[in-house]
């Protein structure tokens, strides 16, 4: 039987990190996007020269490794930027990801990824499902976890597609917007729904 592949999405500093977190202590196989763009992003990674080629050696830190908070600074300055880093970057993240969510059985598989919408990643997934967090939360959780100014937090949510375009193109919406436990709670009430889905 063909495993049940999930995409989970959200805005930035939404809850996605934890929703996944919680997937997996119920027994999906998740995977994280940012973490597999960290991965090809290092030294020796596939997109490591193209991003170099494409912002220079200014992105670098003093180990030869990119700077994730320089090269953010670049790419959420400039739309034309970030659609650089995305053509460098997007098809090697897909390509890996292809290979790690491929296989039969063993529960369902969850991905956090954060531009599904935006990259047009629908026809991947089984189903999508997208937490949503209002933005004054996404702001408070960008300030306190990145160290960012309120402009530099405003920037980065105006990067990302609005919360109404994305509710209507995913297959469930799990707001995000009681307590930590009440959202934890939600995810596993889901996690046994999907699991029934994917039987």
């Amino acid at each position: 039987m063909k495993r049940l592949i999930i995409g989970l999405t959200g805005g930035i500093a939404s809850g996605k990190s934890l929703a996944l977190r919680e997937f997996s202590r119920c027994g999906a196989r998740a995977l994280a996007l940012d973490d597999v763009a960290r991965l090809q992003a290092r030294r020796g990674g596939p997109a490591y020269h193209g991003i170099i080629k494409a912002f220079g050696p200014a992105v670098l830190d003093s180990s030869g490794e990119i700077d994730r908070s320089r090269l953010g600074r670049r790419v959420f300055a400039s739309v034309s930027a970030r659609r650089k880093l995305e053509k460098i970057t997007h098809p090697v993240i897909l390509r890996e990801m292809r290979k790690q969510v491929c296989g039969r059985g063993g529960g369902p598989c969850v991905v956090d990824a954060p531009l599904l919408f935006e990259a047009g990643l629908q026809k991947e997934f089984d189903l999508t499902l997208l937490v949503a967090a209002g933005c004054g939360l996404q702001l408070s959780r960008l300030k306190r976890r990145e160290g960012l100014s309120l402009v530099q937090a405003r920037r980065r949510i105006a990067a990302q597609m609005p919360f109404s375009a994305k509710e209507k193109l995913a297959d469930i919406v799990l707001r995000n917007k009681g307590s930590r436990k009440e959202f934890q709670r939600r995810i596993r009430q889901y996690y046994r729904a999907l699991e029934l889905i994917g039987a």
